[in-house]
């Protein structure tokens, strides 16, 4: 796990934007294909998917950490102000957006419901959106807080943004895959 972990990290700054806008299209492809045949698919795959983003989170920011640094920052955008005199700090707030990114595209898919038509799934989409984003924020500020009374880590408000701002490029698929389908089926 740490050597995926060290590989995904190194991507480099300027490719990480494109393999997000790759997996956006790729997903939302696969997601609009599978909806057409079998809503339960898509939620058992999206449940797995969520499942797995979250053993991911859970793994980068709190079992890989060492005890040992407690350290808070609640001012907003600090990484900005940081990062031009450290450049890997932009390193850092990229993989945070990234991060939470697969958490933000799969789990408003996994969010559809169990019952009822299919076209009942797409009644809703900013509902779903809309949770996901807000779940993955109120994650991200629980990950924050454990990180500080453990001191594990940096605990900053400038990552809970960029969490959320993953989550919510990540819900941004489902929102353009919900609209497609409103409008082929309107």
């Amino acid at each position: 796990m740490n050597r995926l972990f060290w590989y995904i990290y190194r991507i480099p700054v300027p490719a990480v934007l494109p393999l997000i806008a790759a997996i956006v299209l790729i997903w939302g492809f696969a997601m609009r294909l599978l909806l057409r045949k079998s809503l339960k698919a898509v939620r058992i795959i999206n449940c797995a998917a969520v499942l797995a983003a979250l053993v991911g989170i859970f793994y980068i920011t709190v079992f890989r950490n060492d005890p040992g640094k407690q350290e808070l920052i609640l001012m907003p955008f600090q990484s900005f102000v940081e990062a031009k005199e450290q450049k890997e700090m932009y390193r850092e707030m990229i993989m945070n957006v990234f991060l939470f990114f697969p958490l933000g595209l799969t789990a408003p898919f996994a969010l559809l419901p169990a019952r009822g038509k299919q076209g009942k799934a797409n009644r809703f989409p900013l509902r779903y959106a809309a949770m996901t984003v807000g779940a993955a924020a109120v994650l991200s500020v629980s990950i924050e807080i454990f990180q500080y009374f453990f001191a594990l880590g940096r605990c900053e408000t400038d990552d809970v943004l960029c969490n959320s701002f993953g989550a919510f490029l990540g819900a941004l698929s489902y929102l353009l895959v919900s609209v497609n389908r409103r409008r082929e089926s309107g």
